[in-house]
């Protein structure tokens, strides 16, 4: 896998089964620069959505095209970055023990979303369809859509049995809020929107099903970031503090999706 993340393009890889790993290529229909095999424009796919749904493109892919059974592993991580954690350990917490439901990332700070009208979709989707992760998700995000307690980054590791749930609701939402809310312009960042509603949705999932997990660091292929983000929490830095904000604006993670 570490191999895999040095590469930097857009994409993201999926590990399944007890050992098994490989990259899918998302974005694909949109695309001609590939280096693997497997892009997410093929079978069952919504490649053409990728502007709006980012490497959740990936994932549908996964789910669509991959009949994962309910007692298979199955986890989700970036081109640049995934779960500082084993894989053998994640099988032996997950599998063998069923000690957890999901393993996922640290709970942290997710910033206020921008357009208020995706936000007051996804709330009202959730109050009309979806009851009991609404009230869970007014209980974690402010009116902003800003959060301390999420799971986001869309990184996880969990059984065939939640992985096919979280599907189904992560989907059927996210293909609702795309009705409402319909084709934006702009920035490829900025008209993510279902990406970012569903980076906090994991949490609101987990939540609402009682599910036992557990957090784990990101780790990222650049090597730099991981030791800074070691010494920010030994130091107990404020994430919010000007002193935090030049570091990660010099030192943080750089997207590498308009490549």
């Amino acid at each position: 896998m570490n191999k895999t993340l040095k590469n930097q393009f857009t994409r993201k890889i999926y590990l399944h089964k007890k050992f098994d790993s490989f990259p899918v290529e998302v974005g694909a229909s949109n695309r001609s620069n590939f280096l693997y095999p497997i892009h997410d424009n093929i079978g069952l796919n919504i490649s053409n959505e990728n502007i709006y749904y980012g490497e959740l493109t990936g994932l549908y892919w996964i789910w669509k095209n991959e009949n994962i059974n309910k007692e298979e592993l199955v986890g989700f991580c970036h081109f640049n970055k995934c779960l500082d954690v084993k894989f053998s350990k994640a099988y032996n917490l997950l599998i063998n023990r069923k000690k957890y439901d999901f393993l996922v990332a640290d709970k942290t700070y997710i910033t206020p979303h921008p357009r208020k009208d995706e936000l007051d979709a996804i709330v009202k989707i959730l109050k009309k369809n979806y009851p009991e992760y609404y009230i869970t998700w007014l209980k974690i995000y402010r009116k902003d859509g800003s959060s301390y307690a999420c799971n986001n980054a869309q990184l996880f590791i969990t059984t065939g049995k939640w992985f096919n749930k979280y599907c189904l609701f992560l989907f059927d939402v996210l293909k609702q809020m795309r009705q409402i809310i319909g084709n934006r312009t702009g920035s490829p960042y900025d008209i993510r929107y279902c990406a970012f509603m569903g980076e906090r949705l994991l949490t609101v999932f987990i939540i609402t099903n009682n599910l036992k997990y557990k957090e784990y660091h990101i780790r990222y292929a650049n090597k730099t970031i991981n030791i800074g983000r070691k010494i920010a929490r030994i130091l107990h830095i404020n994430k919010n503090s000007s002193f935090y904000i030049k570091l990660q604006k010099k030192y943080g993670a750089k997207s590498s999706y308009k490549r």
